[in-house]
């Protein structure tokens, strides 16, 4: 028989909190902020651990120990799990998680040996992981650093993890809704939604066009993608920006005052100025779907039309004289909360966007919504017994209800935690690319929603000119490097990926290698349950958001676009295809144009095998490193430079160590692959025109026989141990392949 750790006052300590009531109503299905039960087996060799009705742990000792615990942290709850050993003891445990359960490390000693950024695609197997969250029900057990967990996928999809802890006094420590709590996102209730996996890229209209792009700009930039085969590399959406509304003025100058709009009506937003887009909205939208793409729209939140104003003041936040309150570049804000206000105001304009066919709307000034208007008047939301957060959401649930599931929703600008669960992504920085923003932010992408690091220009411009002029001149800034270390970037990092450069910058296909091979963009989630420079989000655990009260600039939490981005990337893939990594080496010294000096890599710090021997493949170079045992050395990097290198465990048979059509050297293209009877069997996608290159390594026992692609005259080349074999495409399709090798004897 076991006994609950047999002292009843220690149960009363650990198990005898409950959380206090919720600031937000949690819904149907949402998990308890309580401790987990303990149980520990009789002769103290084996405990269990019970959260929300499901066993979460199973463990056993290999001699008795003491386990006391405690539990503290009020709210932000953590519960922790001691067991005390008489020399060196052993915890074997089964942990046992949801489909979206995943390992990951908390920050320690080896992020000190060697900082990098970490995201994962499938389930990590990283030796740098001492922790398990299980994102459906936002819990969190961590173990000390050093432990060793190993996942593994149940056949109905959920998650189960072994974990390997040594030392004489073992912790375990529980954090039950962890994002929502210790992060402090009271919107954050994943068990109401999942975050968008598919691949969010495309064009944006803004920073190539500013608000003078019109529908012969549309023609020809569509034009030049269905030549370039963009659509086949995964770019997807074509959004339109700024300037095309029907009551905007162009004739008005821009500031945060005036901010050169009128109206906000559905009208604005559904009758499309004819001067620009004769076709208007119906018309868009059809021609961006005849080229293969998925139309998307910019709109605004603001709302200036005083007519309106006068005869319903009412509809809008007022301030301390009862007067509707006009706001630096969001003017009035409509009260959302008001049933009337969501029928004339806001339902019409999602609604139509929807039944047009719009398949991704960017919903832009809510930050001024939010800071400028709504936390400058809390009398009037006291008054009338609502929250600003709870404003904002009730008008972006109105939006997500008339659009639809499907519909993409991005929320603009800056970090809006109150819009989590609604929106798919959030552009969490300021106007233009922000390479830094991704870094501050990466343990929300793919948990939280999609981090946006707003328009990837592959060919940064210097625009001369006013943002509210329509023509302006434009001068190319020619960095060659930038068309290839921007998009991977934001690849690289799992964000949205959403170019913005005139059609004639694509026409070049010498700009075009990086962005071809950056997309699609990868899901994955972070192997750090933390961030590389916290100094954003740890504001977030211990402060008011009403305490900001204005949005002309970034707040204490808008991801920073500029400073030092960390040098290491590491993507993890773990899939039916194989386990492999991807360790990416960024220089981004735009300013400073300092290059990184040489620099030893020690697979151990990476969280690797120490053990094993591996094979290192750089990617943009198109080198094979050599296969190395322990450690490798990397040279000098110039500004701009990047290094993609895959590590694979060298085989003792001939193995694949890289693929040429993305950077993630085989996450994208390769659809099967296995080896059989001294034949390597594959099946790809491949690209028309794009020649397509598979690199396979041949150990001294084996020698290559023959290859062959279905329908394609196959080239083959092989230095040393180094084998390429590649095809030029007629066409884009899925094409089986097949490399076959002798022993010698």
């Amino acid at each position: 028989m076991k006994n609950t750790l047999g002292v009843a006052c220690f149960l009363l300590v650990l198990f005898g909190v409950s959380g206090v009531a919720q600031t937000v109503a949690d819904g149907a299905g949402a998990p308890v902020n309580r401790p987990a039960k303990v149980v520990v087996d009789p002769g103290g060799k084996g405990l269990s651990m019970e959260y929300d009705g499901r066993v979460i742990l199973r463990g056993h000792f290999d001699r008795p120990a003491k386990v006391t615990g405690q539990v503290s942290g009020g709210e932000a709850l953590e519960q922790r799990i001691v067991l005390t050993f008489a020399g060196e003891g052993t915890l074997e445990a089964t942990l046992f998680g949801s489909d979206e359960a995943l390992a990951a490390e908390t920050r320690g000693t080896a992020q000190q040996r060697f900082p990098l950024v970490r995201t994962t695609h499938g389930l990590s197997d990283n030796r740098r992981n001492n922790a398990v969250y299980d994102r459906r029900l936002d819990w969190m057990l961590e173990a000390p650093e050093g432990s060793r967990i190993h996942p593994r996928r149940n056949d109905d999809g959920t998650t189960r993890f072994t974990l390997t802890s040594h030392g004489k006094q073992i912790t375990l420590v529980f954090r039950p809704r962890y994002y929502q709590k210790h992060k402090n996102l009271p919107y954050f209730q994943p068990w109401n939604y999942r975050v968008r996996k598919a691949s969010v890229t495309g064009w944006s209209s803004w920073w190539a066009y500013f608000r003078g792009f019109t529908e012969k700009d549309l023609q020809t930039l569509l034009q030049v993608w269905e030549e370039k085969h963009f659509a086949d590399y995964g770019y997807r959406y074509i959004q339109i920006d700024d300037g095309y509304q029907g009551e905007y003025d162009r004739g008005r100058s821009f500031s945060p005052q005036a901010h050169g709009y009128l109206g906000g009506r559905p009208s604005t937003w559904l009758d499309w100025k004819k001067d620009l887009f004769p076709s208007g909205l119906s018309g868009y939208v059809a021609a961006v779907k005849r080229a293969g793409f998925d139309p998307a729209v910019w709109m605004g939140s603001f709302f200036s039309d005083e007519a309106v104003v006068k005869a319903h003041p009412d509809w809008f936040v007022q301030d301390a004289s009862g007067k509707p309150y006009a706001a630096p570049w969001v003017s009035y804000a409509l009260d959302a909360t008001r049933p009337e206000v969501q029928k004339a105001l806001i339902r019409p304009t999602f609604k139509g966007l929807h039944d047009a066919g719009v398949e991704y709307v960017k919903i832009d000034q809510l930050r001024h919504y939010l800071y400028d208007n709504l936390h400058n008047n809390l009398d009037w939301c006291r008054r009338h017994g609502v929250t600003p957060d709870g404003v904002l959401r009730a008008y972006l649930m109105a939006a997500r209800e008339e659009l639809g599931d499907e519909t993409f929703i991005l929320s603009c600008w800056g970090v809006l935690p109150e819009s989590i669960g609604i929106a798919d992504a959030c552009r969490i920085g300021g106007d233009g690319y922000g390479p830094v923003t991704m870094q501050q932010y990466n343990s929300w992408n793919g948990i939280v929603w999609r981090n946006d690091p707003d328009h990837c220009d592959v060919l940064p411009v210097k625009k001369g000119g006013n943002r509210g002029n329509v023509t302006r001149t434009v001068t190319v800034k020619a960095v060659p490097a930038e068309t290839i270390i921007r998009p991977a970037l934001a690849s690289i990092a799992g964000a949205m990926l959403m170019l913005s450069d005139r059609p004639e910058v694509y026409r070049d296909d010498r700009n075009l290698y990086g962005l071809r091979r950056a997309a699609p963009v990868v899901f994955s989630v972070p192997g750090q349950l933390y961030d590389f420079d916290p100094v954003k989000t740890d504001w977030l655990k211990t402060h008011d958001r009403t305490e900001i009260t204005s949005g002309a600039g970034p707040s204490p939490i808008d991801a920073d676009q500029f400073g030092e981005v960390c040098p290491f990337w590491l993507n993890e893939f773990n899939t039916f295809l194989g386990h492999w990594y991807v360790l990416h080496r960024l220089n981004w010294a735009d300013r400073k144009k300092e290059t990184l000096p040489a620099v030893t890599v020690r697979f151990a710090d990476l969280g690797l095998d120490p053990a094993a021997e591996y094979v290192v493949y750089e990617f943009w170079r198109d080198t094979l490193l050599g296969v190395f045992s322990k450690e490798f050395a990397l040279g000098e990097l110039s500004p701009y430079g990047i290094e993609s290198l895959a590590l694979r465990k060298k085989l003792d048979r001939p193995q694949l160590v890289s693929v040429n059509r993305h950077l993630s050297q085989g996450a994208v293209s390769l659809e099967e692959l296995r080896w059989t009877g001294n034949t390597l069997r594959g099946r790809s996608y491949v690209i028309v025109d794009d020649r397509y290159v598979i690199t396979l390594l041949v150990p001294e026992n084996y020698h290559f026989v023959s290859a062959r692609a279905d329908g394609y005259e196959v080239q083959t080349e092989q230095h040393g141990p180094l084998l390429k074999i590649s095809w030029l495409p007629r066409q884009t399709a899925s094409v089986a392949w097949e490399a076959k090798f002798a022993e010698k004897r």
